[in-house]
């Protein structure tokens, strides 16, 4: 597919949105981290740092919608790249909120729940990957594409089946009380929604690709 210059310059932002949005998820699983090691002062500036990082992929996502309306892509593609843009930057709000969640919070968390609260912060930073992945190749390459997108929906599912296993075992097994267990319950589920943003913007890119296809 042939890019003019500002479809160029939308392609490379959108490569340096993600590669910030990357940056953030890897503090957001260190600041995870710092918590259920009981390292609370770290881990608040590490949830600073969360922070810092989701405005600069902000700064990220204004100059590509500045670009779109520039007159990149014709109208009825211009929308689906405005909406991937929108959908994509949610990803590290979602990061930010559960961080300063978890530090303003500060849920007493069972020990016996860290290995898994730690796994499915890795899941859900690892359907990011594919992601990546396709920014970085032609999205006019079906067969790959799709595969990727697959391969986010697989990463996703993986996640979701930790969340599934952590609230099944807070809410049936560990003995504190129930409003201890709404306010990590809480928490892990915005830790699996990570998983969840990534996934719809997938969606969203298998939407692009059959106009695309057109």
């Amino acid at each position: 597919m042939f890019f003019d210059k500002k479809e160029q310059q939308v392609k490379e932002f959108m490569k340096e949105h993600l590669k910030k949005i990357k940056e953030c998820l890897d503090l957001f699983e260190t600041t995870i981290g710092l918590y259920l090691d009981g390292k609370v002062e770290e881990a608040n500036i590490s949830s600073y740092n969360v922070h810092k990082k989701e405005h600069e992929a902000d700064e990220c996502r204004r100059e590509i919608l500045a670009t779109l309306s520039a007159g990149a892509f014709l109208p009825f593609i211009r929308e689906d790249y405005i909406g991937i843009v929108e959908m994509t930057d949610k990803i590290a709000n979602r990061a930010k909120t559960v961080t300063q969640t978890m530090v303003i919070e500060a849920p007493k968390i069972p020990q016996e729940m860290n290995p898994d609260i730690r796994t499915l912060t890795s899941r859900a930073v690892a359907t990011l990957e594919p992601l990546v992945q396709l920014a970085e190749g032609p999205l006019l390459d079906k067969p790959k594409s799709m595969a990727l997108i697959q391969e986010i929906s697989t990463r996703e599912q993986a996640a979701d089946a930790i969340e599934f296993k952590l609230l099944k075992h807070l809410f049936q097994e560990v003995n504190i009380t129930l409003a201890e267990k709404i306010i990590i319950g809480n928490l892990i589920k915005l830790i699996s929604e990570i998983a969840d943003a990534v996934e719809n913007v997938g969606d969203r890119i298998q939407i692009l690709i059959s106009k695309q296809a057109i």
